[in-house]
């Protein structure tokens, strides 16, 4: 009898615990930190607000997105900076996690870069130039592309959500870091990247960006801009060039003629991979490679 007690109490756990599961709903407003937190809890009911392949620069709230965010239990942002378009709707809501607060605190943190700007024209002006433009007041948003970050998001969202510690998946992404640092970590060959996404990536592993093609990718570049990053590329001072699959870069083959210096894809939002299946690690080995293929390419 008393064997019977245990087995059901069980039983009534289980149900519980797996009721609560499912009906946790995390509403993410961005593909790659769905992916991070999908990864960390699996159990976790976790949604995505834009499309895998959409960007926060050019999304429009539509009146269906309302629906959405207010069935939502949680809702997980980057803040009013970055996706302002939520910043009224998400006024009154409760259970919101604002992730901005770590974008100061890592920029601080983050490693200094392996190269002295001041050793290229191009990189200290356009650094000059258009830094606050790009970096939302001296910030800059793109937190999950930062892997010294990933531990404090996961801390944060652990806290608001009242989650276990995500002790498996900090177990493996803490092998990564190790592996990576070996393989990345001060690579001196330089590169430009279509827009800035990888300011943490590029702080954290102390790269080389000798200069970056859109400073906002909606807008047109200029033409004094666009001959300075030709110039790098003629003198052959660069590995590659990255670009995103979300931005529309017919300039890029342009500017490429002429010229051996290769185009590398990079997929800053992680599109290909799968929120439901918990991709997180599988996304930060994709960027570590594409990071490889172009560092070794020169």
């Amino acid at each position: 009898m008393h064997g019977l007690k245990i087995c059901l109490l069980a039983i009534v756990c289980f149900c519980a615990s797996n009721t609560w599961a499912q009906s946790t709903q995390v509403l993410v407003s961005i593909h790659p930190v769905a992916l991070l937190i999908k990864s960390a809890w699996p159990q976790l009911q976790v949604d995505t607000l834009m499309k895998a392949n959409q960007s926060p620069h050019d999304f429009a709230l539509k009146p269906s997105h309302h629906g959405v965010i207010t069935q939502a239990q949680h809702v997980v942002w980057l803040g009013k900076d970055m996706e302002p378009y939520l910043a009224n709707v998400l006024r009154a809501k409760t259970n919101v996690l604002d992730l901005s607060a770590l974008f100061d605190l890592h920029e601080q943190e983050s490693s200094a870069p392996a190269h002295d700007d001041s050793e290229s024209e191009h990189g200290a002006n356009h650094e000059e130039d258009d830094h606050d433009a790009h970096n939302h007041g001296d910030q800059d948003p793109h937190i999950w592309l930062n892997p010294g970050a990933i531990k404090d998001i996961l801390a944060m969202v652990q806290k608001q959500l009242d989650l276990p510690a995500p002790d498996a998946f900090l177990a493996k992404y803490a092998a990564w870091q190790v592996q990576a640092q070996k393989s990345l970590t001060k690579n001196p060959n330089g590169f430009i990247s279509f827009h800035d996404a990888f300011h943490y990536w590029i702080k954290y592993f102390q790269l080389n960006q000798a200069a970056v093609l859109a400073i906002h990718p909606e807008q047109p570049i200029g033409t004094r801009h666009l001959l300075q990053v030709r110039e790098l590329l003629e003198q052959g001072k660069v590995a590659c060039l990255f670009v995103e699959p979300q931005f529309k870069a017919s300039i890029v083959s342009k500017l490429q003629q002429g010229t051996h210096v290769p185009v590398v894809r990079i997929d800053p939002l992680a599109s290909a991979f799968d929120v439901k299946k918990g991709q997180f690690l599988e996304f930060y080995q994709y960027l570590q490679q594409q990071f490889i293929t172009c560092l070794t390419s020169k």
